[in-house]
């Protein structure tokens, strides 16, 4: 019977040979795919690593006269940095974008759990070469972050390792191209968005923005793997573009550099946080730094001590301790100057005396301390929360009491009478 009649049909057999070469021919092709994949992430990798160059700062190289300040130290085996958040950057604009927050002095010893992170004031005055007195505030935004970067080391006397520029689109630009993500901190956890993490650092507790963007951070870099990176290039090239738009630093930070960092910064740590002790003019809004206070702190870091251990109660007690106040009635009721020294006594103040002004018809209390006394005049400020409504001034000419100098002379007018005794005048009792 015929091979078709029978139902079956009969085929030529395939030469294993055909089965080699449609072998080979998908073998090539996927060769030919990872190559090709190979080559666009090795582009993406040399595009990162041009666009992540480090800035030139002037103050951390070493042809710049000890880095600063004479003496500026810091110990070896600790990692000693200037963090700057500013203001979003952009290239198109030739100046340099301005402080989004305070600057903040970051340490890292090993063998201790905690960084320690101390926040300056952006509005403490430091001296310039060839400008003079100038806002840290003041120095970023005309200069730009190397010479702010020297400028901090000249007034803390504390050696830096690396300065890096964060602007404040870098964790939101983050969260945009890399989340969703957990982050957890004091708080509890969530799964915040790029303007969540925008209204975070807008919070006016500098503190509270340094601890939010650490939680941030944290999440970020335990989120992200390299084979992830790996199999997504354009998400990659996304959050590198973010880096390289959006972060400036003294360190030769590639892609590859960034992915080394990730352990570390994924590590869950607390930072122990501080901030430079200040006390604000009640007249012009000024904030003044309480100078030995500040003094205190720069020599922790010097020496690669934690900040913890610093309780900011004491810098008032002290200031108020060592720093005598005269007490003069200058409204003409008796017991009035004993009367505030009382107050001002239990309130901390040390009061070297009492006795009366040359006239008894002032109308208004003035607080007077000698001008460039750093410790006289926050303790001037200080008083004014005890006598509400008082004018403070700096004065050129020595103080005294009796003959014997002292560093701030009170002059109660007749705003500190009570209605009931505004008829009692004579001299103080």
């Amino acid at each position: 019977m015929p091979a078709s009649e029978s139902g079956f049909a009969l085929r030529p057999r395939r030469s294993p040979a055909r089965f080699l070469r449609a072998g080979l021919r998908v073998v090539v092709v996927l060769v030919v795919l990872a190559l090709l994949w190979g080559a666009a992430l090795g582009t993406l990798w040399l595009y990162g690593a041009s666009r992540l160059e480090p800035a030139p700062f002037a103050a951390l190289r070493d042809d710049v006269l000890l880095l600063g300040a004479a003496g500026a130290r810091a110990p070896d085996d600790a990692t000693t940095l200037l963090l700057v958040p500013v203001e979003a950057i952009d290239p198109t604009v030739p100046r340099p974008p301005a402080l989004a927050a305070p600057p903040v002095l970051l340490q890292v010893v090993p063998g201790r759990d905690e960084p320690s992170a101390l926040i300056l004031e952006p509005s403490v005055e430091v001296v310039v070469d060839g400008r003079g007195a100038m806002t840290l505030e003041a120095v970023q935004r005309e200069l730009g972050a190397d010479r702010l970067a020297r400028a901090v080391i000249d007034y803390t006397e504390v050696r830096l390792d690396h300065v890096v520029v964060v602007s404040t689109e870098l964790l939101p630009g983050l969260v945009r191209e890399l989340g969703p993500l957990e982050v957890c901190g004091g708080d509890g956890c969530s799964v915040p968005t790029p303007d969540d993490v925008r209204a975070w650092q807008r919070d006016p507790d500098p503190a509270e923005v340094l601890r939010r963007g650490a939680d941030v951070l944290r999440a970020l870099a335990g989120s992200i793997d390299a084979r992830d990176l790996a199999t997504a290039p354009l998400t990659a090239r996304r959050a590198v573009d973010v880096l390289a738009g959006q972060l400036v630093t003294d360190a030769d930070l590639g892609p590859g550099g960034v992915l080394a960092l990730l352990p570390a910064l994924s590590e869950a740590r607390r930072l122990d946080v501080d901030t430079l002790p200040l006390v604000r003019n009640p007249t012009t809004g000024e904030l003044v730094v309480l100078a030995e206070s500040a003094l205190l702190r720069f020599s922790r870091l010097q020496e690669g001590l934690p900040l913890a251990g610093i309780d900011p109660s004491e810098d008032l007690e002290r200031l108020r301790s060592v720093v005598d106040v005269a007490v003069l009635n200058g409204a003409g009721v008796v017991g009035l100057a004993a009367l505030a020294e009382a107050d001002l006594t239990a309130a901390g103040f040390e009061v070297a005396g009492t006795g009366n002004d040359v006239r008894f018809d002032r109308q208004e209390t003035v607080i007077s301390y000698r001008a460039g006394d750093a410790e006289a005049e926050p303790v001037a400020f200080l008083l004014v929360e005890q006598l509400p409504g008082a004018r403070v001034e700096a004065v050129d000419r020595e103080l005294e009491l009796d003959g014997r100098p002292v560093s701030i002379v009170v002059v109660l007018g007749q705003d500190r009478i009570a209605p009931e005794d505004a008829g009692g005048a004579g001299e103080d009792g």
